[in-house]
């Protein structure tokens, strides 16, 4: 008996249970394979971010400044007022009735105040009025959580949808988009930008990726809703997602409504004690002062600015260029490929909104960043349309990516911040010829000698992503012609 249920011994026994070829269960097989490739890379893709870039420790400027003292005062003084810590800020500042407040939304200082809170618990000090400059590891851990951690999740993100059209070009789509682009210098300090723009692009993934049920328009709503408490001008973003969710589903509308409840009536209570009503934001209470001068916010789009904004040394085109192919790609991709078209427009209309943001906001000629950033926001939509035209755009594309790169990477692991009307391009050869980098959390605690832990970290991890890469499951190998 066991000899005639035995295969023979040319009989290959995984043949006899292989889906036919063109039958529904091959196409199903090869289905399931590839997510659970693509869920493998998009781990690795995280973790590779989070490990390569979460260990530098920036010192804290004005921004950070801002978000950390709200922070810090919601946790331990119970209050909006930062009055208590007004020795380490900077420019950014906002004065209402003679209270000092943030002129930051509140959505990353709430979100870092459990992470403060679990640092707290296990032995590090409260932040105090007058903390250090550099090498502060409190302030390293809430980058390392609110804003380090998002734009890793938004790579994976990026990288999923990507992969769903495009599975070769995914990768490098997903990659250069946020690592050769502004986005990265601005997520290793505490910025929000990165954390506003993964909580935008999650609501809209949720709306368009599949017919959205109760629970995803809840869910989009809820994070459309965030992403304004957290950045204010992610309200374009929001609009964008609502106006796509009425269009999907206008019977299930209000259920994205509710989502946004939540998170919006927690804005208006913190205006409502920081300013005073519901409705008052922080722009019309700013209190710094940069060029000798105090006021700001928008106004109707500038040529000159518009110019800084693309054209300047800047600018889109100088620093990261890998963003105008995006939009390159984009347009192609409404000409030519009518099914992702939606896909292509949304991201043009995205990217056009912001472009006239910065082109009517009064600091873009006063920029101290490698780039307008807050188009920041703009950027993950160009990853589909990018992803889809790669291999048409790829020369130009990896050069672009390879000029932001270096720029990107030198100024996230230096210091981003360059004098107004300076270059930025000079500034950043200078600190990486001189060999000025931030510290890590490695050298911090190992001396000189964690500079060699550092690079074996991201050597590792590396090699996991290209290994998990170019990986594939048996499954996958068996029923890549189905792709």
């Amino acid at each position: 008996m066991v000899a005639l249920s035995s295969p023979l011994p040319y009989e290959d026994p995984d043949l006899r249970e292989r889906p036919q070829p063109g039958s529904a269960d091959a196409v199903l097989a090869g289905s399931r394979a590839a997510t659970v490739y693509q869920r493998r890379v998009g781990r690795a893709v995280f973790v590779a971010v989070l490990v390569a870039f979460g260990a530098f420790v920036a010192p804290r400027t004005a921004q950070p400044a801002s978000r950390y003292a709200l922070t810090a005062s919601l946790v331990d003084q119970h209050t909006v007022d930062i009055g208590h810590y007004q020795a380490m800020l900077g420019v950014d500042r906002a004065l209402f009735e003679g209270h000092l407040r943030s002129d930051k939304g509140p959505g990353q200082p709430v979100l870092a105040a459990p992470f403060y809170l679990l640092a707290r618990a296990v032995g590090a000090p409260a932040i105090s009025a007058k903390p250090r400059k550099t090498d502060d590891l409190m302030l390293w851990w809430l980058t390392l959580t609110t804003s380090v951690l998002p734009l890793a999740l938004l790579c994976s993100l990026m990288y999923r949808r990507c992969a769903r059209v495009a599975p070769r070009a995914a990768l490098p789509a997903a990659l250069t988009l946020l690592l050769a682009s502004i986005a990265l210098p601005m997520s290793t300090s505490l910025f929000a930008h990165s954390l506003s723009a993964l909580l935008g692009y999650a609501a809209y993934a949720l709306i368009v990726d599949t017919w959205p049920s109760r629970w995803r328009m809840v869910a989009a709503g809820l994070l459309a809703g965030a992403a304004i408490a957290t950045e204010y001008q992610l309200v374009i973003v929001a609009a964008i997602v609502a106006a796509l969710a009425l269009w999907r589903a206008p019977k299930r509308f209000q259920f994205f409504v509710l989502g946004a409840i939540p998170p919006l009536a927690g804005l208006g209570w913190y205006q409502w004690r920081a300013f005073g009503s519901p409705w008052q934001t922080p722009f019309k209470y700013y209190a710094g002062v940069i060029d000798g001068q105090t006021h700001g916010g928008y106004t109707v789009p500038k040529l000159a600015w518009l110019y800084d904004s693309t054209l300047g040394n800047r600018g889109l085109l100088l620093m990261c260029p890998i963003v105008l192919v995006g939009v390159l790609a984009a347009i192609a991709v409404v000409a030519k490929r009518p099914a992702y078209r939606l896909e292509a427009v949304t991201a043009l209309v995205v990217f056009v909104l912001y472009l006239a943001l910065v082109s009517g906001w009064s600091g873009t000629p006063l920029l101290e960043d490698p780039g307008p950033r807050y188009m920041i926001a703009a950027f993950p939509f160009l990853a589909v349309p990018l992803a889809i035209s790669w291999r048409r755009l790829r020369l130009v594309a990896i050069c672009a990516a390879l000029w932001g790169g270096w720029l990107m990477i030198a100024a996230a692991t230096t210091d981003e911040l360059v004098g107004i009307g300076e270059s930025p391009i000079r500034q950043y050869v200078q600190d990486v010829r001189h060999h000025q980098f931030l510290p890590t959390v490695w050298t911090l605690e190992l001396g000189p000698n964690g500079a060699w832990v550092y690079a074996a970290s991201v050597v590792l991890v590396s090699w996991w992503l290209v290994r998990t890469y170019r990986r594939r499951s048996r499954h996958t190998r068996e029923h890549a012609w189905v792709h």
